[in-house]
């Protein structure tokens, strides 16, 4: 079980890296790149890459979460988490969703993706 644990969380914080580089890359290719630029941030095999990292990242972070028995309800970091993903989730798609990047979706996407990720590390929403 050790094996398997520690095997694990290396393959999601090496996932997550990965996802939070894919976002802010298409998010600075939308913003600042050339109109080809522009077009490889929307390409599709881009996105399938993109949608591969973050299906991979929910089965592990599942795998985790069952494998240690935290509960979001109890566990107040983890609910916190899940609430941040799912905003971050939600921005994310809008700040890429349409021929322009929205900033503010942007921004907030990666503060949230931020916020988790610090959860994630720390285990607690407040210092102390």
């Amino acid at each position: 079980m050790t094996w398997f644990y520690s095997q694990m969380v290396q393959w999601h914080v090496l996932l997550a890296w990965c996802s939070l580089g894919l976002f802010f890359t298409r998010g600075a290719l939308f913003q600042f790149g050339t109109p080809r630029l522009q077009e490889l941030a929307k390409d599709a095999r881009l996105l399938v890459l993109v949608f591969g990292v973050n299906a991979c990242l929910v089965v592990t972070g599942l795998s985790l979460w069952g494998a240690i028995g935290y509960n979001p309800v109890r566990d107040s970091w983890l609910g916190i988490k899940l609430v941040a993903l799912v905003g971050y989730l939600v921005c994310g798609h809008w700040a890429m969703s349409q021929q322009r990047l929205h900033l503010l979706g942007y921004f907030t996407a990666l503060a949230l993706l931020m916020l988790a990720m610090d959860l994630s590390i720390n285990r607690g929403f407040l210092p102390g």
